[in-house]
């Protein structure tokens, strides 16, 4: 097969291509929003002081760790209907993909939180912070310094795992791109441009990720510097 040319660039900028690449950067970004959100909330029940939380958690990270995506997603949208639940290919996408995600974005959520040290919360608490005031002033500006890299790994992953959708017919980009191969029956200049897209959309994120860490970097070490001058007054 000789590259064409001609169908490669008629494409590249083509109205559904791009169309295409911002619905798989708003999927992507609302199921990332979703994740973070819910790996948050797995990640506080796995350090509460309950057993029944630490249970729940522990097994909602057991569980949507250990089955694939694919399948995830298949169960949603192909096997809940058999239940008498009909979930369309939007709302199946984000939620298994929020599902999926939350299960590694809670141990990314509940490794940064263990590692700030206890002394700053139990200073807080003497000076008589609420917790919910320990956790917004003390804990999460420190913790967001150290989720910032493995938030943005998952993010651009996300933009990647975004592909799955395309199994059912969710129009994202290897879907719209995949029915232009059908059209032109030249998989070579069409993958080509999907694989260029997905490649200019982890490379403007990473550019962004290293801008904001570079800022939280500043910021984590004039808070974790006020933060040791309570712990230690002395």
């Amino acid at each position: 097969m000789i590259w064409d040319s001609e169908v490669f660039r008629s494409y590249l900028f083509d109205p559904r291509i791009v169309q295409a690449a911002g619905v798989t950067i708003a999927v992507a970004t609302g199921a990332q929003i979703g994740a973070t959100l819910l790996g948050f909330i797995v990640a506080l029940g796995a350090r509460a002081g309950s057993s029944a939380l630490n249970l729940l958690a522990f097994a909602y990270i057991w569980l949507f760790r250990g089955i694939p995506p694919l399948i995830q997603l298949l169960l949603l949208y192909f096997g809940l209907p058999a239940l008498g639940v009909r979930l369309s290919v939007l709302e199946a996408g984000l939620i298994g993909l929020t599902l999926s995600a939350a299960a590694y974005m809670a141990g990314i959520v509940r490794a940064a939180l263990e590692s700030i040290d206890h002394g700053q919360v139990e200073a807080a608490r003497s000076l008589g912070f609420s917790r919910a005031m320990t956790m917004r002033t003390i804990l999460l500006p420190q913790a967001a310094r150290v989720i910032l890299p493995p938030f943005g790994n998952e993010f651009m992953s996300m933009m990647r795992t975004t592909s799955l959708l395309s199994v059912i017919s969710f129009e994202e980009l290897l879907r719209v791109t995949t029915l232009a191969i059908n059209e032109t029956f030249r998989p070579l200049e069409l993958y080509s441009v999907a694989a260029l897209y997905y490649l200019a959309m982890t490379t403007v994120w990473m550019l962004i990720q290293r801008l904001l860490e570079r800022r939280y970097a500043i910021r984590g070490s004039r808070l974790q510097a006020v933060s040791s001058a309570l712990t230690n007054p002395g």
